[in-house]
């Protein structure tokens, strides 16, 4: 979520980061009278950034963590345009970062690398915008239905089950049957059920979990058959094929997946549409650092 749309220059949180920039450029200027940074007027502070091929790729290792420079080389070279822009995109943005770090006299007495210079300088900007700014109802409607999908709560399921090796596209083993049927004539539960069948790599007992969770462990085929099957805490169903073999399964609660209220998830949207303001405005200032730089791309690069 990184929609710039709905901010302006009146936006309180946009007015804050501006305010902000200011300040730290004014500590910019401030610190050359005292000789604390460097002077962006300075042979050794440039406006012009230079891609090279070479430095990118280093770039790219680093950040992608691949020990062998070679791979890192052929699989940028086999990159879409668009993904090698994404790269030489950040390559400018953290070269620019870095810069006015340490214009800022950020790197003295600090012996990290360049990695915390640019965290320092974000951080430092994003606690501009991290206001406790007043959000109205209706913002917090808006974002709610522009955003609703991925507030969803997931199908969750209670179930039992007892793990039969075997069977294939022939169907289920023949025990596997014999066992179902004596369970159902005992009225067994859980506890009757557990010196049965084969040794499962994971649970026996599933408690509130999500769907995504039982596919995590059985496959799609059965976490299909379980969003589908009648919940019954006093009859075993089955035999269900999972992706290990066969299971007899006791469902006692299966909640459907569903929309929640915004009431249920006011605090959330909340924090969530502040994140989303913050977010953008911290991204715009950095963009407005990293324009005042001119870029030239090297040999080898498009």
């Amino acid at each position: 979520m990184h929609s710039l749309g709905s901010l302006t220059w009146r936006a309180p949180v946009v007015q804050f980061l501006a305010l902000g920039l200011v300040l730290y450029f004014a500590l910019d200027l401030s610190g050359r009278d005292s000789g604390v940074g460097l002077d962006p007027r300075s042979a050794e502070f440039s406006r012009k950034i230079v891609v090279e091929r070479d430095a990118l790729l280093a770039f790219v290792q680093a950040r992608t963590q691949e020990p062998d420079a070679r791979v890192t080389a052929l699989a940028y070279d086999g990159l879409t345009r668009e993904r090698r822009q994404h790269w030489i995109d950040r390559f400018v943005r953290e070269e620019a970062l870095v810069r006015e770090a340490l214009s800022l006299g950020l790197d003295r007495g600090d012996e990290l690398i360049r990695r915390r210079l640019v965290q320092k300088l974000e951080f430092l900007t994003l606690g501009v915008v991290e206001d406790e700014e007043a959000i109205g109802e209706a913002d917090v409607e808006a974002f709610y239905h522009a955003h609703v999908e991925e507030y969803r709560v997931p199908t969750i399921l209670t179930f039992a089950h007892v793990f039969f090796r075997g069977g294939g596209d022939s169907g289920p083993p023949a025990e596997a049957m014999e066992v179902l049927e004596g369970l159902n004539e005992k009225g067994a539960g859980l506890s009757g059920a557990l010196p049965l069948g084969d040794r499962f790599l994971y649970n026996r007992h599933y408690v509130d979990r999500t769907l995504d969770e039982v596919r995590s462990h059985f496959g799609d085929a059965m976490s299909g058959a379980l969003a589908k099957i009648t919940p019954d805490p006093e009859r075993w169903q089955g035999p269900i094929a999972s992706d290990h073999g066969w299971h007899l399964v006791l469902v006692s609660v299966r909640e459907e997946s569903r929309l929640p209220k915004v009431g249920e998830i006011a605090a959330s949207l909340r924090r969530d549409l502040l994140r989303e303001k913050s977010e953008g405005a911290l991204e715009a200032g950095l963009r407005e650092v990293v324009f005042g730089y001119e870029v030239e791309l090297g040999p080898g690069l498009e």
